[in-house]
């Protein structure tokens, strides 16, 4: 059997770089873009809120549901349908 043993260092090191951190951004914003987009047509107004953060270890990108509704099924239902939108976002 062979075991594999993951280069921890190495992988921080990837996680970090100002590459991969404009890839989590790109691909955080498009997802936003999207939701916004998928928010206003349920009739929202879709103002969704990126967050992008570097820590020790990584950078994590993460989109805030819409601040223009109190209804959580809105937000919702547009953060699913915008999950391609990050997906095809290079």
């Amino acid at each position: 059997m062979t075991r594999i043993v993951p280069n921890r260092r190495g992988v921080v090191s990837f996680l970090r770089t100002p590459e991969t951190r404009a890839l989590i951004e790109r691909k955080t914003r498009a997802a936003a873009a999207a939701a916004s987009a998928a928010a206003q047509s349920d009739g929202a107004d879709g103002d969704f809120r990126v967050d992008i953060e570097a820590g020790k270890k990584r950078v994590r990108g993460a989109v805030i549901g819409d601040y223009s509704t109190s209804d959580p099924d809105v937000s919702r239902r547009a953060l699913l349908r915008a999950l391609d939108a990050a997906r095809g976002t290079d």
